[in-house]
């Protein structure tokens, strides 16, 4: 049982919030000023290799909704004469709903999509050596988001407020490394079968 108890009523109305919008206070509650352009390179750089990179315009209608909640406070800041950029910051309230949603409210089911297999199962409506192709393809894709995500993961470790995001990190290189795997045994399967 967490030790900080939500006030009542403080977060009720936060429970409906879609995942972008949590994906981006999550952000913001590692405690700078960004703008959105800053959220989506922080998206890039981790949320990308586990759940997925929103778009600009997507992180801009999350914080114009975290704002109207009062979850996120904005100020814009003047770069040069001519040009300025509005920052964006966690409130109190945005750090409570943050607390909440880790700790009380129950995770959305995992759902696999996954393209690469749907052509799979359906490979009898077409050539299989060139699936046998968007398979290698996929693979090495696989492998090369595996390096990227633990070059973030490296940078990651040394910062101490990103421990969970360094942990994270890890273990999406090693579900990119463990899918490659699964895509080559795929592979062999494919050749093995005699369906190549």
């Amino acid at each position: 049982m967490p030790d900080h108890p939500a006030a009542p009523g403080a977060v009720a109305d936060l429970e409906g919030m879609p995942a972008t919008s949590w994906a981006v206070l999550g952000i913001l509650s590692f405690g700078e000023q960004l703008s959105g352009y800053d959220i989506k390179r922080w998206a890039e750089q981790s949320l990308a290799f586990f759940y997925w990179a929103p778009s600009q315009s997507q992180i801009y209608t999350e914080l114009r909704r975290l704002e109207d909640l009062g979850l996120v406070v904005s100020r814009v800041e003047q770069t040069h004469e001519a040009k300025s950029r509005r920052l964006y910051e966690i409130t109190p309230r945005g750090r409570e709903g943050m607390r909440h949603w880790a700790d009380r409210m129950d995770p959305d089911p995992v759902v696999l999509k996954h393209p690469i297999l749907l052509r799979v199962w359906a490979a009898h409506n077409g050539d299989v050596a060139r699936l046998l192709g968007v398979l290698d393809a996929h693979r090495e894709e696989l492998l090369a988001r595996a390096e990227r995500a633990e070059r973030h993961q490296q940078n990651a470790v040394d910062v101490p407020g990103w421990a969970f995001s360094a942990l994270a990190l890890e273990w999406s290189v090693r579900s990119l490394r463990d899918e490659a795997a699964q895509i080559e045994w795929l592979r062999e399967q494919l050749e093995r079968g005699g369906f190549a």
